[in-house]
């Protein structure tokens, strides 16, 4: 089973380049990739462009929700995941996903997530999960 993945990326090669390279090593299948590139961004416009992923890019930047909508229109998979372009997949994570997908026995589903972070100043005030995942 292979999952369309849609990634927003607003001027965050680095991170997105990290994210895309987690994708391909920890996935169990070859995943669809699409990139939405909000805005003028040369660098990973080359980088998607020599990587030969799917993506579609605005003028402007758009927002996350408007290029998640834009970059839905190219997927060929029965499955979406939407993603960041600051996250990291870990390994085998869509066996997992499969798993899940496969335990309710249906397609009437939506998943959803918590952030989990290592570097959190100030947690106590923030509505997300810490846990001490290391620095490397």
């Amino acid at each position: 089973m292979e999952f369309s993945i849609i990634i927003p990326t607003f001027h965050n090669l680095e991170y997105l380049k990290l994210a895309i390279k987690s994708l391909k090593k920890n996935s169990s299948y070859n995943h669809e990739i699409i990139v939405h590139i909000n805005g003028k961004d040369e660098e990973t416009l080359n980088y998607i462009k020599e990587t030969k992923i799917i993506f579609t890019q605005t003028e402007d930047n758009v927002g996350l929700c408007s290029g998640v909508n834009i970059a839905s229109k190219l997927i060929s998979k029965n499955y979406v995941v939407y993603a960041h372009d600051d996250m990291y997949f870990l390994p085998q994570w869509d066996d997992e996903l499969i798993q899940n997908i496969n335990d309710i026995g249906h397609n009437n589903f939506y998943f959803s997530c918590s952030h989990i972070s290592s570097h959190i100043p100030n947690k106590s005030k923030l509505n997300h999960i810490y846990f001490d995942c290391g620095d490397n």
